[in-house]
């Protein structure tokens, strides 16, 4: 989740304030994920590249459902025009 405002491409929220906001959702909506500080990097169709902070989002056996409210609900909270949503299939349990 880059933390730029897609409107005005700086970043108006704070990375803590942004934090807290995913985990509230994410704890809203699923049983738990890990957050990680990142930078993201991009170019616009302009061909400016764009630096970034970005919150990298892991969760584990989260419904699809759970997952498009999580995604809708930062999207808009965070005002970003589109996150980056991976799916895998990884066999994990807790020992």
């Amino acid at each position: 989740v880059g933390l730029n405002d897609k409107d005005t491409k700086t970043q108006k929220i704070d990375t803590l304030e942004a934090f807290k906001i995913a985990s509230n959702t994410i704890a809203t909506f699923s049983e738990g994920g890990t957050i990680y500080n990142a930078t993201g990097i991009y170019k616009h169709e302009n061909g400016d590249i764009v630096i970034e902070n970005t919150l990298r989002i892991e969760l584990i056996d989260v419904s699809e459902n759970a997952l498009a409210s999580i995604i809708s609900i930062l999207k808009t909270v965070l005002n970003q025009e589109s996150i980056i949503k991976q799916t895998e299939v990884i066999n994990s349990e807790f020992c």
